[in-house]
């Protein structure tokens, strides 16, 4: 069942002539849960592909916002100078983080069904400015779906910092203060070997022109600050905001499916645009319905919530520092599958 709906919902398991199957795309029980989400679904009437609809609209408008933001922080920047350096470099950050989510979303093809378009798009408003290879970016996305939890497999594994205890300060710490981390952050696929000399010279061609441009249609200040607040921005803020992000979505989760490995924080929305703009912190709604759009995953997120085995084992976090449904108290069993 699940094969046939991943077939039917553009699959994640699918990528760069990747197939991942039963026999080879992870645990067992990371298919059986999703098979479980939709015979439920199915059960009540829902079809899963009716949840996965299309706005158009929706994500241009986004895209757009991000990056007016954006171009409003460094407009700051240059007339207010170092007085506004704090707040504009956190809002950079920021939506940098919101690019980098919508990043995911046209991983899975979320932004348009259309290959071509959704890759397009991408290709000129979102990857190359996070210094991101969509097609390398979708590979590892694809196998962390596929691996899920799985410690020599799941490319976004978190080990503990400290044996098999989820310390989360310590952790965030040590991944904080990774130089290794922090490169990743500010240097994306520009330091991965897996990713040929010809598409990385295409992502500092990318830079190059939009360098050009903003000279020419803002002055070579405007682009001066732009690219130097960009960098500095995301070595600081985007780096920080990224690390804590990608904890919120699976540390301290025991591995062995996606129930298990994932939880879904629904927080107050303010704190929600920090973090997880966008609405990608309903992560464990998005594991179990990848191919659901981001806009949708709230409403999506409700449906499921009605579900039994959403009932029985789901996790959802509502705040991330304070309370007993805190984030940082979400402890489970470490026992990564091997």
């Amino acid at each position: 069942m699940a094969a046939l709906w991943l077939v039917a919902s553009v699959p994640i398991f699918l990528f760069d002539g990747i197939a991942m199957n039963r026999q080879n795309a992870g645990p067992g029980s990371v298919w059986a849960d999703a098979d479980q989400v939709h015979k439920e679904l199915a059960e009540r009437g829902i079809s899963a592909i009716d949840l996965r609809g299309i706005s158009r609209v929706r994500p241009a408008f986004d895209i757009a916002f991000d990056w007016a933001l954006i171009m409003v922080a460094v407009s700051c920047l240059c007339r207010f100078g170092v007085a506004a350096a704090a707040p504009a470099l956190f809002l950079i950050a920021n939506r940098q983080r919101a690019l980098g989510n919508l990043l995911h979303e046209a991983g899975h093809r979320n932004l348009y069904r259309t290959p071509r378009l959704n890759d397009m798009i991408a290709g000129v408003f979102l990857a190359p400015a996070l210094l991101a290879d969509l097609a390398r970016y979708r590979s590892t996305h694809a196998r962390h779906h596929a691996m899920l939890g799985m410690s020599q497999h799941d490319p976004d594994y978190i080990a503990p910092a400290t044996g098999s205890f989820p310390d989360w300060w310590r952790t965030y710490r040590k991944l904080l203060l990774s130089a290794r981390g922090w490169l990743a952050s500010v240097a994306g696929h520009l330091i991965d070997s897996n990713v040929g000399a010809g598409r990385r010279w295409m992502l500092v061609g990318w830079w190059v022109a939009l360098a050009a441009l903003l000279a020419l249609s803002a002055g070579p200040g405007f682009a001066a600050v732009f690219v130097i607040s960009w960098y500095v921005a995301k070595a600081t803020g985007f780096h920080a905001i990224t690390t804590w992000r990608e904890m919120c979505d699976h540390y301290g989760m025991a591995a062995g499916g996606i129930y298990s490995f994932t939880r879904d924080v629904a927080v107050a929305r303010r704190w929600r645009w920090i973090v997880h703009p966008h609405n990608n912190g309903y992560h464990l709604t998005h594991h179990l319905v990848p191919a659901v759009p981001y806009y949708r995953l709230p409403e999506v997120w409700r449906t499921l919530s009605c579900l039994p085995s959403y009932c029985a084992r789901g996790v959802v976090c509502t705040s991330y520092l304070w309370g007993s449904a805190a984030v940082v108290r979400c402890r489970q069993s470490m026992a990564p599958a091997r």
